[in-house]
């Protein structure tokens, strides 16, 4: 098997309309994109493949204007998106087409659930379903360039070729033993996980946030917030603007000038000269607000005395994951089996996470519940 016939180039309004009619007819569909993101915020699209059986149309997104027609695509519940590793793909596809995907079937969670290992590579499953080598030499080049060589577009169509064959392969075995759903589930649950944190809630994110406090964590909250919308609003990366060490140190000294910015904290002067007054004004703030509105402290790592019971807990799960033939950080990752012990480890009413509400909680929720009964003697 090979990938031999000429692919279709898709340019314009009229001619995406055309074919996008001819998409809605199929049940299942295969997308890869290509993107450059370099110093940017958002991820820059220079093209989309799609693939059905053995036709593959590449599309110019620099030459479209009208995305209904591809939204009504990738919004049709009835119709089986195939990606691998999928995250980026729905990422660009959310920010450049302005749509959030449904009904999406992620290859690289199906290849794992299948029991091949973790986070196995496009390249990988071609070769080990069926013996042939992806040439990655144009995967890096500039997509967005015009025209495209021959090499980058026999490079993007053959990616979307086999990854349509690839979804055949993996989806018969996964019917077969009763996990097509699963994957259905975790690919749903991949797009909602990506989407972007709401700029208030990225100092969640930050490492080390969890040790700040009162006026230090308010003001965290406030710059990461400040910029997340900088950096969306410039389109430009976080660090540009402050890397997140640098918001942690900011806040754990409370500079009280922006000289201090320079001396004390050894900040760009290009950063202080762009930003420093934004920068102050926030910890200016944050030094007078009311403590009702300082956040909640976030959660640290988990009290020692609970590290015993975690240990116990993920030997139980290795054990459930080796029975069921699934890398063991697909069934259950160590930092939600730290939310769970930590939700429970003063008073022993353990929650679970959302995450083992699906399949997993079929699984996994019985047997810990026994170790978390166990260990409260309940």
């Amino acid at each position: 098997m090979s990938r031999s016939d000429p692919f279709i180039w898709v340019q314009g309004d009229q001619q995406l309309a055309l074919v996008c009619q001819q998409w809605q007819q199929s049940s299942v569909i295969a997308i890869d994109t290509e993107f450059v993101r370099t110093e940017t915020f958002h991820a820059n699209l220079g093209l989309i493949q799609v693939c059905i059986e053995d036709t593959v149309w590449l599309v110019d997104p620099l030459d479209i204007q009208d995305w209904r027609p591809l939204q009504q695509v990738l919004t049709n519940p009835d119709i089986t998106k195939v990606f691998h590793s999928l995250s980026e793909d729905s990422e660009v596809i959310k920010h450049s087409v302005g749509v959030l995907l449904c009904n999406v079937f992620d290859t690289q969670i199906a290849a794992a659930l299948l029991g091949y290992p973790l986070q196995v590579s496009y390249a990988k499953l071609v070769e080990g379903l069926f013996g042939e080598q992806i040439d990655k030499d144009a995967t890096r080049s500039d997509w967005l360039a015009r025209p495209l060589t021959n090499k980058q577009c026999e490079y993007a169509a053959a990616d979307v070729f086999w990854l349509y064959r690839i979804y055949g392969e993996l989806a018969e075995q996964l019917k077969n033993i009763e996990r097509y759903d699963w994957v259905a589930e975790d690919s749903e649950r991949q797009i909602l996980n990506n989407l972007p944190a709401e700029p208030d809630q990225y100092y969640l994110k930050l490492r080390g946030g969890w040790k700040l406090k009162g006026v230090s964590l308010f003001a965290l909250k406030e710059l990461a917030a400040w910029r997340e919308r900088k950096a969306r609003q410039e389109n430009c990366n976080r660090g540009r603007i402050l890397q997140d060490k640098e918001l942690i140190q900011i806040v754990e000294r409370m500079p009280s000038t922006k000289g201090d910015l320079q001396h004390r904290l050894k900040l760009n002067p290009r950063k202080i000269r762009l930003y420093g007054d934004a920068i102050m004004q926030i910890l200016k703030t944050a030094e007078t607000i009311n403590r009702q509105q300082w956040p909640e402290r976030i959660d640290g790592p988990l009290p020692a005395d609970q590290s015993e019971l975690l240990k116990k807990v993920r030997e139980r799960i290795s054990q459930l994951a080796d029975q069921h033939n699934i890398p063991a950080e697909v069934l259950a990752k160590r930092k939600q089996l730290e939310s769970w012990l930590r939700s429970g480890c003063r008073d022993g009413q353990y929650r679970a996470p959302d995450v083992f509400n699906g399949w997993r909680g079929q699984i996994l929720l019985a047997p810990v519940n026994e170790l978390l009964s166990a260990q409260w003697g309940t």
